[in-house]
C-alpha cells in the first residue's frame, strides 16, 4: 500500500501536475498540426517567416533557436509541402532566402485557427480570469527556462520581462 499512497500524493506535486498537462497540450497540438502533415517545429519555422518577405536559413535558425542540421530538414519539408520556398538573395548570388509561399500563408492561417481552438478547448474549464492568471504564472515560469532566457525580450510575452 505504500505505492498507492505515494502514486496517491502525485498529484499535489506541481512539477508532476506540470508535466501532464504538458503532454496533453502537445499531444492536442501535434494531432491538430498533423492535419497538415508538420510538426511543431515547422509551425515555429512558419511563424518566423510570417512578418518577413525572405530570410537566410542561419538568421532563421538563430531567431527560432534551431541548429542549421535540424533547420535544414525543416525547410525541405516545408516546401515539398509547398508552405515555404528558398530562393536565390539578389543581394548575394551565395545565399539563400527563405519566404512562406502563397499558399504557405492560406495553411498557416488555418493552422493558426485550429491550433487557437484546441488552446479553446483545453482552457475551457478554466473562467476567463482564471486563463489570464495561468498565462501570467506560465510566463514567469517560461522566462526562467534556458529557452526563455535565450530569446530575446522582444520575442518574449509582453510585460513579462526577468
Amino acid at each position: 500500500m505504500e505505492a498507492e499512497t505515494a502514486v496517491g500524493s502525485l498529484p499535489a506535486n506541481a512539477g508532476y501536475l506540470l508535466s501532464r498537462v504538458g503532454t496533453a497540450v502537445q499531444a492536442g497540438f501535434k494531432d491538430v498540426l498533423a492535419r497538415w502533415q508538420i510538426r511543431p517545429l515547422h509551425f515555429l519555422v512558419l511563424t518566423a517567416l510570417r512578418g518577413a518577405d525572405g530570410v537566410s536559413q542561419q538568421e532563421l535558425g538563430q531567431a527560432t533557436h534551431v541548429n542549421s542540421g535540424n533547420m535544414v530538414e525543416l525547410i525541405d519539408t516545408l516546401e515539398r509541402l509547398g508552405y515555404a520556398e528558398r530562393r536565390r538573395d539578389p543581394r548575394d548570388r551565395r545565399r539563400h532566402l527563405v519566404a512562406m509561399t502563397g499558399p504557405g500563408r492560406a495553411a498557416f492561417a488555418a493552422m493558426t485557427a485550429a491550433a487557437d481552438e484546441h488552446t479553446t478547448r483545453f482552457l475551457q474549464p478554466l473562467s476567463q480570469k482564471e486563463q489570464a492568471t495561468l498565462i501570467s504564472v506560465l510566463t514567469k515560469l517560461y522566462v526562467t527556462t534556458p529557452e526563455g532566457r535565450a530569446r530575446p525580450p522582444a520575442a518574449r510575452p509582453a510585460g513579462r520581462q526577468p
